[in-house]
């Protein structure tokens, strides 16, 4: 009897061992099903600074991405050589200084500009003489007095004289000297060099004492009024690019900044090397403040927009390239309860991901934004 009681303990110690090691796994089941499930305290929310909210409606735009330089039309830039050789006087300005057309930049003398002067003084009074010999022998050879040869002689020396004074007053003109004042005898050592246009000084190429040549370039002017983005597109892109559409740029050391322009132009060819495109668009007047001629340029040509419903992707949690998200399931004064869910999601623009709502996700769903990587890390 004894023996057969004891073999009774036995299996029924037996039995609530087996019943226990089942009830823990079942615990470990569930535990392991709740992984689902975030709690988070009061205390904890505020000291993170976590936010909640819900799906936001976000315009999304379909973008050509083109990178490209920034830089003025040929016409808003120049390149300032003297018109003869000479030595430097005086320089009026320097780098960086805005200047309007027709203001001097340097003078600078030297023999060159004074025998200009002088050659120019001497042909004009004798094309005086001249012009009287060549009216004279019209004169006569009209009257059947003088021959012909003597007047069509006196004729090209008063023509050539005429050619050759009025070269000499248009390269005196190009020095900007004073033509009345040379015919009253009055010659100057030195003349200036004036802007050709309005624009900002980049480059003085020039010293006091220094013999400029007139192929020396002694001054660069850009007018920065006038700087343009000059994008490279590809030619499978290029048929979408329509004037008038919106870019989106950005400088590279400060690429989480975006500035705006708009499309003005679009090249007429293709680059036969790169399959290439050149599209040429206005920056608006703050961000051309920003830009300086040579930069390199990030851009979105904006070829399409459209609302969607959307989160911030700091909202989302990536797992084997699927999206998560925290959905709120209750709270009290102590804790939050949040529910990690799968999402849907569309593109992502910037800071934000498409979000394709569903019947666990829909736009009401209140959803942690902020501080999802402290609450499940």
């Amino acid at each position: 009897m004894k023996y057969f009681c004891s073999h009774i303990c036995i299996a029924l110690c037996l039995s609530i061992f087996l019943f226990a090691c089942k009830n823990r796994n079942q615990t470990v089941e569930e535990e392991e099903v709740d992984d689902s499930i975030v709690h988070i305290t009061i205390a904890q929310f505020n000291q993170m600074n976590m936010q909640m909210g819900t799906l936001q409606k976000i315009d999304f735009t379909d973008e050509i991405r083109a990178r490209g330089i920034a830089d003025v039309p040929p016409q808003s830039k120049a390149t300032v050589s003297p018109v003869l050789g000479g030595s430097v006087k005086n320089i009026f300005v320097q780098s960086g200084d805005w200047v309007k057309k027709g203001q001097p930049l340097l003078s600078f003398e030297g023999q060159e500009i004074i025998g200009l002067q002088q050659n120019y003084l001497e042909i004009s009074e004798q094309l005086k003489s001249l012009a009287l010999e060549y009216k004279r022998q019209k004169t006569l050879f009209a009257e059947k007095i003088s021959s012909e040869k003597l007047f069509l002689e006196a004729e090209s020396n008063y023509k050539k004289a005429v050619a050759v004074c009025e070269g000499l007053k248009q390269q005196l003109l190009l020095l900007h000297m004073d033509i009345h004042q040379i015919e009253k005898g009055i010659i100057t050592p030195s003349t200036n060099i004036y802007a050709p246009i309005a624009g900002d000084i980049i480059r003085i190429n020039a010293d006091i004492g220094k013999f400029i040549h007139p192929a020396d370039v002694v001054a660069e002017i850009v007018d920065t009024r006038q700087t343009c983005l000059y994008l490279s597109v590809f030619e499978k892109d290029i048929v979408f690019i329509r004037t008038g559409q919106k870019v989106n740029f950005s400088l590279p050391e400060s690429s989480e900044r975006l500035y705006a322009a708009t499309v003005n132009m679009i090249g007429k060819s293709i680059d036969r090397t790169d399959r290439i495109a050149t599209v040429q668009a206005l920056p608006a007047d703050n961000a051309r403040e920003t830009l300086l001629t040579g930069m390199y340029i990030d851009a979105g040509i904006v070829i399409d927009t459209k609302t969607v419903w959307a989160l911030p992707v700091d909202a989302l949690i990536t797992e084997e390239n699927e999206h998560f998200v925290l959905l709120l399931q209750s709270s009290n004064e102590n804790e939050y309860v949040f529910r990690k869910e799968k999402v849907q999601t569309g593109k992502r623009n910037g800071d934000y991901m498409e979000i394709i709502p569903d019947e666990l996700v829909t736009p009401s769903s209140v959803i942690l934004l902020k501080g999802v990587y402290h609450a499940v890390w």
